[in-house]
This record gives structure tokens, sequence and C-alpha cells, in this order.
């Protein structure tokens, strides 16, 4: 028999609890019971003695977001959300969110070159940086290491580059010195890597690449998607020309820009350009020349108007200069290591549970766990038995990785054993219901005890 309170609160009622979902019910204590609507499968008959089943997970409106990316937004960054709409060419936005956001992204990014916001995405970047400073003809060395090296193949393709593929097999170390023979047979106008390879869970070493660049005087393009704000990138340290993200991961911020640090260098070569990019939107010295006050190296007069050469989206950059003020009050050093101590928490809970990690173990990602399935189990039953009966989302691989590995994110908030502990617990819990055999509870606690020894 149901007996609830007055004002009862169900499934849960810890307002900070990631899995939050409230359905009030303000009716006297002994009441027929009619489930809401976003209950599916809840029956009750109109009686005021009822025995339900009730299967929680049914009851959330969205799963909790533990893919790489999007992620969980801090409570914060959804307010700014819900702010009135204002001008995106009026002066006190200018002044008043857009310039202070790309300026604090400088410390983040660690860099004093100029970062640029626009509407879209990290492929958004991508695609921005390399019409911006490659010509039909140029030669390009695309290092191919995941699904996300191979999008930068395909995106240089498109804008009429020479490009030479430098393979690597996926999840498996970089020859630094094969690479750095092949740059100099090459002698190409640009280096393109991916820093966190999201598809296989790897981190490469920028570092090494950019020494490799500079030692040929390439460009080096860094797409740092899923490590920007979770992982170390010394944009100016390592000689990134372009360091090109997306706000919706590390950074935890709202899917929708496109971030882009640009280095004198970069805008010098899209100076000397035989001809104008092939793109209006996505031609990146147009924020050189129309936005830029002399002062930081731009052409416009210091003190006169100055012009976004593409509207922008106000209510996005009003949550990202949230997300960033947030992200410089933690720390980054502090930020490095929650992400560092969470992702290592992943990957014991992980291995606890029977389970072998993909990528090599001198690669580690901190922010994506990509492991592979055990025998005979399908990722894809995996990620929907998660998501139907236990409300967490993860991700299957990619591409040819799609049935046989699943990928775990820690960014942003996620990086926290708030949603460590019970994303493990889920994962055990759908693998165990598809026939996998593993001790109950190994991988929450080899989890916990990882937090426990980082302190």
């Amino acid at each position: 028999m149901v007996e609830l309170p007055a004002n009862h609160r169900w499934p849960f009622c810890r307002a900070r609890w990631p899995f939050y979902s409230e359905l009030a019910m303000s009716e006297p204590a002994r009441i027929s019971i009619r489930p809401p609507s976003v209950c599916a499968g809840l029956e009750a008959p109109a009686t005021k003695e009822i025995w339900v089943t009730i299967n929680w997970a049914k009851c959330h409106t969205r799963p909790v977001l533990m893919i790489p990316g999007p992620t969980e937004l801090p409570y914060p960054v959804i307010h700014a959300m819900s702010q009135p709409p204002t001008i995106q060419y009026d002066k006190s936005f200018d002044e008043g969110v857009l310039e202070p956001t790309t300026l604090a992204l400088r410390e983040v990014f660690q860099t004093k070159s100029e970062v640029l916001i626009m509407p879209g995405s990290g492929r958004t970047a991508l695609e921005a940086g390399a019409l911006s400073v490659i010509e039909p003809g140029d030669r390009v060395l695309v290092v191919g290491a995941g699904q996300f090296g191979i999008l930068m193949r395909e995106i240089m393709n498109r804008v009429g580059a020479d490009w030479t593929e430098f393979p690597v097999e996926w999840g498996a170390r970089l020859d630094l010195d094969r690479l750095a023979r092949e740059a100099e047979r090459l002698r190409p106008k640009a280096i393109t890597l991916v820093h966190n390879e999201t598809s296989t869970g790897t981190t490469y070493p920028a570092a090494d690449v950019g020494r490799i660049a500079k030692s040929v005087d390439a460009l080096f393009l860094l797409d740092t998607v899923s490590s920007i704000a979770g992982i170390d990138v010394r944009t100016d340290e390592w000689g990134v020309d372009l360091n090109m993200t997306g706000s919706q991961k590390c950074l935890a911020a709202p899917l929708g820009m496109s971030l882009i640090s640009v280095s004198p260098r970069a805008f010098e070569t899209m100076e000397r350009r035989k001809r104008k990019a092939g793109s209006y939107v996505y031609d990146l010295l147009r924020w050189k020349e129309w936005w830029i006050p002399v002062s930081r190296g731009g052409n416009v007069p210091d003190g006169a108007a100055r012009r976004q050469p593409v509207s922008i989206p106000t209510h996005l950059t009003g949550a990202m200069n949230v997300a960033v003020r947030l992200i410089l009050e933690e720390g980054l050093p502090e930020r490095f290591r929650r992400h560092a101590v969470s992702g290592a928490a992943m990957r014991r809970g992980i291995t606890a549970m029977g389970l072998e990690m993909f990528p090599d173990a001198s690669l580690l990602s901190n922010t994506v766990s990509c492991l592979k399935t055990p025998t005979g189990i399908d990722p894809a039953a995996v990620v929907t038995r998660m998501r139907e009966q236990y409300g967490i989302l993860i991700g299957t691989g990619l591409d040819k990785m799609r049935t046989s590995t699943l990928r775990i994110g820690t960014m942003g908030i996620t990086a926290s054993p708030l949603y460590v502990l019970p994303t493990l617990s889920a994962l055990e819990l759908a693998l165990r219901d598809l026939g996998h055999k593993c001790e109950p509870g190994a991988g929450v606690a080899a989890a916990q005890a990882a937090f426990a020894d980082a302190g």
C-alpha cells in the first residue's frame, strides 16, 4: 500500500544530485496516483490504496551525459542561458560580455594570442582554421591516429591541399622519429594533430609535434576539442599557430560555439595568401581587419568602432563567460588534477570489472576512457541498457571500433566522484544484465580507492 506525505517529491530530492528529477505532489497524504507523463510505463488504478512498481530510470526526462561530449553543465552556466535577449552588435555586449570572454579564454588556452569566438562547433573551428591558412596546392602533413585525424584529412582534401597522411594505428604510440623524418622530407606548410583523440581515448604528445613543426618552419594546427580545460594545453609554449576547439566538452559550456586561438604568424600567413579564403564566414583574417585593435596587432584603430565578422550568439557567449570564470576560479592546475584523478579512477573501476582499456597504456586520456567490450556483448546493447534502465548515457566506439568498444567522458563537472561512481555502478549492472560476470561492486570500490589515494 502506498502512503505518500503531502508535498512528496520523487524519485530523488537532493537538488545537487546529478540524477535529480523532481515530480511534485501537493495532494493530501493518501491519494490516488496518476503517474506523470514523463514516467512512461507506470500504470496505477485510481484508488486510494495501491501497489506500484516503479522503474526510476523511466522517470527521468533525459539521461545523465557521460558521453565524450556534450557534457553536463554547471548550474550557473545553465542560469546564464535564461537571461533576456540582447543585441549582438550592441556596445554593451561587445564590451561587457564578448571582449571579457575572449580575453579570459587566453588564460585557459595559455596564450597571448587572440582567441576568436564563432557560432559553430569544434568541427567548424577546424574548417575555419584550415580554410584561412591553407591554399590549394599547399603541402600539409596530417597525423591520422583516429576518427578525428581522418576528419582533418577530409577537410584538407576539400580546401584543395596537397595533403599527406602520417598514419598511426588507432590507440598506438606515435613514432616521433619517423614523423620528424617525414616532415623533413615533405617540408610542409602545416602539420596537423589531434591532441586528444576522442575516438580512441588517447592523448598524443603535442609538445613534441610542435617542436617537429618548428624544425621545418611549418604551421602547427592543433585540435584540442576534447582536451582544452581538462588536460594541460600550452598553446604558446608548444608553438601552436591555430588551437581549434569547441565549447561543449571540458569547457562545460553549451554546444554551439567554435573557439580558435590565432598566432601572429598564422595571421601573417593569411595576409600573404594569393587569393582570399574560399569562405566569407570562416575567413579568420576578417577578425584582424574588423575586430582586433591596433594595440593588439589588429587593423582597427584604438577607440574606433569594431564589427563582428559574423553574428555572435549572445546567450551562448554569456554562458561561455560564466563557464570560463568558473574554470579560472577553480584554477588550471587544480582543474587538470581533478580530471587526471577522475580519469584514473574511471580506468581503475573499469579494469576492476575484468575489462580492458583500448589504447596503449602510455597514451590513456584523462577525459575520454575507451574500453573494449567483453566478447559476445554488443556495445550498443550496453549503451541502451544503461540509458533505459539506469539513466546514464555513454557512447559506443566510432567507425571501425563501433562494435568493439565503449567510450565514457569525464569532462567538466562530470570529472568527479559524484558522476564517476554512479556511472561505474550502472556500467557493471548493465554488463551483468547482458551476461558479463564480475564481482559485484568491484568497479565502484576500485574507483573509491583511487579517489581516496589521491586525497
